[in-house]
């Protein structure tokens, strides 16, 4: 038996390269498993009892004892009676250094072996990556941040307290997929009363979020080699879970009436889906014209297709009413309607919902046991109550006031110190509007020196389905500015950082 074993107890770090552990046992548990693995403890090797190891290292005999006890019920060392500790003899009596590296140094290994194999799934998807950068904290002018200033989030945290100072059945022990009744009551009632959307609390369904919802949605109606339909400019982040499923996604174009839904026909063939925008495209902020909206319903039907309607910021509408949904316009069942909570309120709050047809409803409920269960109830109960007490609607005034105004004064800043090089494109309402480069800037190239001089701003060409170099040159060249989430003095400021950066260079 060896007569000196100080090495097996670290004293900085463990041999998986992680800070050193601050219990005396872990230390000198990961040390002994370290020895056991890479060879330097052999099969049927014996250790010194407990007593003598705790005195050559140190430390109490318990720390020993409690080492001793995990590493045996983990299966590296065994116990003979009378006669102590063993190194277990089932273990191979071979270097195995190779199989105990630390974790950069194992994967850089299996890199060198072989090439790391994903699912064709993931691979597709993340061929539509983001490819805009991210900030920690939210600059100007980005599209997609509302003003985290004006959300009341003590009376947020007052309400959280509330759904567990007594919690219900419902929330200690949630079970239905679609998530808790009292929010899907609730915004069933909003959306009937605000967006004109034909539905019962049992359509609704409660997510994590649209990029959730598109995921569901592709699960259950899209198989390999289907043909999803979206809008062209649209969101990068839609094309990306539709692509997972394995669907083609054909981009449609948009103009000045939306989607252009007489070219659904020259799809390579029959869309299965197509994902819309209709009251406000995005980046663009077009709204679907009423004959086309008839025409795509009217296409649904025909083809045996799905249409979802991504309404994801409808509530902020600054010339008139909120525009009716798409889906109150359906006779035939074919709009799936889907909403997010993110805008509206905060982005961490990570709610969304479905509006399903009911022919759905089941397909749906099932499929959402298999995929996360029931959504994380807490929140929801919160929510339920904010909409409940009057708190929803009175926030969505109050903002969309304030969103108003920075709107105007945004514009008029555009007009009175850029009306040379940007021109504003007509939007009626959301939480940014775009602008055309009239000056012949390239504005992937404006886009980096912004983020360079750290404002968030967005390039309209990025949002095109095709980026290529070669058609570069036939996109719009424009801005995407995001008004929402500063207040006049901020959104002044930064617009003279983007006005000098764009005089540099014109």
């Amino acid at each position: 038996m060896r007569s000196d074993y100080s090495w097996i107890y670290p004293s900085h770090t463990d041999q998986t390269g992680d800070r050193a552990e601050p219990i005396a046992y872990r230390r000198l548990y990961h040390g002994i498993r370290a020895a056991i693995l890479d060879g330097r403890l052999h099969p049927g090797e014996r250790l010194p009892a407990s007593r003598d190891l705790a005195r050559t290292l140190g430390i109490s005999r318990n720390t020993v004892v409690t080492s001793f006890d995990l590493l045996t019920s983990e299966g590296y060392l065994e116990t003979r009676v009378g006669a102590g500790s063993f190194v277990a003899s089932t273990l191979p009596d071979r270097d195995m250094a190779a199989t105990h590296q630390t974790g950069d140094q194992r994967n850089a290994s299996k890199t060198k072996e072989r090439p790391l194999r994903l699912s064709q799934s993931v691979a597709r998807m993340l061929e539509y990556q983001r490819r805009f950068p991210r900030f920690r904290v939210a600059r100007p002018f980005n599209p997609a941040t509302p003003d985290l200033d004006g959300f009341p989030f003590d009376l947020w945290a007052r309400l959280l307290r509330r759904a567990w100072r007594s919690p219900d059945i419902d929330l200690t022990i949630p079970d239905d997929p679609l998530g808790l009744s009292q929010l899907r009551h609730e915004i069933a009632k909003w959306l009937r009363q605000s967006r004109g959307v034909n539905c019962d609390a049992d359509q609704v369904m409660i997510v994590s979020g649209a990029q959730q919802a598109l995921d569901l949605i592709a699960r259950a109606l899209v198989d390999p080699g289907d043909v999803i339909a979206t809008e062209d400019p649209g969101y990068e982040g839609i094309r990306g879970v539709l692509a997972a499923s394995g669907a083609d996604v054909q981009a449609i174009p948009v103009d000045h009436e939306g989607l252009c839904v007489d070219l659904l026909s020259n799809t390579s063939s029959p869309a299965r889906i197509v994902v819309t925008t209709p009251s406000r495209n995005y980046p663009l902020g077009t709204t679907l014209s009423l004959a086309r909206r008839l025409a795509m319903l009217q296409w649904a039907e025909a083809n045996d297709a799905w249409i979802v309607e991504d309404d994801y910021d409808s509530e902020y509408r600054y010339d008139g009413p909120p525009l009716s949904s798409l889906q109150g316009l359906d006779t035939h069942n074919r709009v799936i309607y889907v909403g997010t909570f993110s805008r509206v309120m905060f982005p961490g709050i990570r709610l969304g919902y479905l509006v399903l047809p009911r022919t759905l409803i089941p397909a749906f409920r099932g499929m959402r046991g298999f995929a996360d269960g029931v959504p994380a109830p807490t929140a929801q109960a919160a929510l339920a109550a904010f909409f409940a007490d009057g708190h929803f609607c009175s926030h969505v005034r109050k903002m969309r006031l304030r969103y108003g105004e920075r709107r105007t004064h945004l514009q008029n800043l555009i007009a009175d110190r850029a009306s040379g090089a940007l021109s504003i494109m007509p939007s009626d309402g959301g939480l940014h509007f775009c602008t055309k480069l009239i000056a012949g800037h390239d504005d992937m190239v404006l886009q980096e020196k912004m983020v360079k001089a750290g404002l968030d701003c967005r390039a309209l060409s990025s949002y095109f389905h095709d980026k290529s170099a070669e058609n570069r040159p036939n996109l719009p060249q424009g801005l995407v500015l995001g008004f929402a989430g500063w207040n006049k003095n901020a959104l002044t400021q930064s617009f003279g950082e983007l006005i000098t950066i764009m005089e540099r260079i014109s």
